[in-house]
């Protein structure tokens, strides 16, 4: 046998009976990755990306009480948390490990955003807790699919930036009963098995009398049908096996199970659910996000700006201390953006809805569009020095909010000139007054070439529009000289 089909041979028995091997309870550990996953251990630390081989992996592999997990896009993790359940995440999705496990413990797991698939051992005290609610569980298997409510335009190390949206939790309940918490409103609600129910965010909660308690309907589904079309046949064999430990333990781990989050425009159809569609069409609940944009582009009528022609990057890239570099990051939103305090360069990363920092110091300017001119404009500089990170910011229009990366709650930017500090020996926060230096003037100072570009196309169209007026004056005028 040649050595190269005898190595093929070897990787593909090896790689069965990675995904084969029967899931480990005993201790809290990432069990299998699909692509890329990052830990984040402790307060004090930043996500670190997972090697792929778990066997190389280290202890990073090995979770404790409030590290964090992020999955990324076309990626995913299968995790067994200690005699308590096991866990299918999917891509773009961030999550806590809990304070406390065991049988006997009250464990919470927070999760911030994406799709995860649990299956409880009966008996366990497990609760799920996202932005919006409270899953009480014991001995079941059920999904909860996040749509974040915070829109992150930059984060960096210490510290998220960004705006709100429309988000929620979309619960679907496979086996067993889940008991549902509303946070902001303390409405609850009972799922069993074939059941589920969207979540509403805190920003849908005063828009209309139909999302005043925060739960839509109570709609069926076929179990079988539904995870299947979720997770893939790999899921399958969590719906009938026995929520026990022995049972759970002897089961192969799903290994390749799908990963991927249904597209944009289906989770929202999905978490619109439950609504009678004459309601929702009137709202226009059915894509919110694009109705508010037009009604506000509306407000425009001489000149509307296009950024049809602009695009986000797609991969990672750096910048110098000499220049700013603007970028498009998606929904009419740029970012200037170049190193600073002390780094020749920066390196940074595109997201979902923006920029992450991931090596270096750097500084930010974002402007958003809302029509012809802009709804939100910020600076923003990042740098680490003696065991700190310090995030400063001016908010120079509109509304801006914060997050410290991995945490459910959000904040609004105070006013003026601040600096968030985040202390890595003792893993405390503050919010201080930011010194002069903190915030170069080139950044507010910078001036935008699409900014630029939109004064200078408007120019031109209010021009053309005035050259009409008055040659409809002059009509108007010249009838009336010949008595029309």
């Amino acid at each position: 046998m040649h050595l190269r089909k005898f190595l093929y041979i070897l990787a593909g028995f090896s790689l069965m009976s990675s995904i084969c091997a029967a899931v480990d309870l005993s201790s809290t550990e990432i069990i299998n990755v699909q692509g890329r996953v990052e830990v984040k251990k402790g307060p004090a630390a930043i996500f670190t990306k997972l090697n792929r081989n778990l066997k190389l992996a280290g202890s990073l592999k090995r979770l404790d009480s409030g590290d964090k997990v992020k999955t990324f896009i076309k990626s995913a993790a299968e995790m067994a948390l200690k005699e308590t359940c096991i866990l299918a995440v999917k891509e773009q999705s961030l999550f806590e490990v809990p304070q406390t496990l065991g049988k006997e413990a009250i464990t919470q797991l927070k999760a911030q955003q994406g799709s995860i698939l649990f299956k409880v051992i009966s008996g366990n005290n497990f609760e799920v807790k996202t932005a919006d609610v409270i899953a009480g569980v014991k001995g079941t298997l059920f999904e909860m699919d996040i749509v974040d409510s915070f829109n992150t335009l930059i984060e960096t190390p210490a510290l998220e930036l960004g705006t709100l949206t429309v988000g929620g939790t979309m619960v679907n309940v496979y086996r067993g009963e889940v008991e549902l918490t509303h946070v902001e409103t303390g409405s609850k609600r009972t799922l069993n098995a074939g059941q589920g129910i969207s979540v509403f965010g805190r920003s849908l909660l005063n828009l209309n009398s139909i999302f005043k308690d925060g739960f839509g309907q109570i709609v069926n589904f076929e179990p079988e049908q539904l995870l299947r079309e979720s997770f893939g046949d790999e899921a399958m064999g969590l719906l009938n096996a026995a929520p026990d430990l022995s049972s759970l333990s002897n089961l192969p781990s799903a290994g390749s199970f799908n990963y991927a989050l249904k597209e944009a425009g289906a989770r929202k159809n999905a978490f619109f659910r439950g609504i009678d569609q004459g309601i929702a069409k009137k709202l226009g609940i059915d894509d919110l996000e694009t109705g508010l944009d037009i009604i506000k582009d509306l407000q425009d009528e001489k000149y509307k700006a296009d950024f049809s022609r602009y695009r986000p990057p797609t991969s990672t890239f750096s910048v110098d201390d000499r220049s700013f570099r603007e970028n498009y990051i998606g929904k009419k939103t740029f970012a200037a953006c170049k190193a600073d305090f002390g780094s020749k360069r920066a390196k940074l990363e595109p997201t979902p809805e923006g920029l992450s920092l991931v090596e270096g110091n750097s500084s930010f300017k974002v402007i958003r569009f809302s029509g012809n001119n802009t709804d939100l404009e910020f600076v923003s500089s990042y740098y680490e020095s003696q065991g700190k990170r310090v995030n400063s910011v001016q908010v120079l229009k509109g509304e801006l909010f914060g997050r410290i990366p991995g945490e459910l709650e959000y904040f609004k930017i105070p006013a003026g000139r601040v600096s968030f500090v985040f202390d890595t020996g003792t893993g405390q926060s503050s919010w201080v007054q930011a010194n002069a230096q903190s915030l170069a003037s080139d950044l507010k100072d910078y001036s935008f070439k699409v900014s630029q570009k939109i004064a200078k196309e408007k120019e031109a169209v209010n021009k053309k529009n005035t050259k009409k007026k008055i040659n409809a004056i002059k009509k108007v005028i010249k009838f009336k000289k010949f008595g029309f």
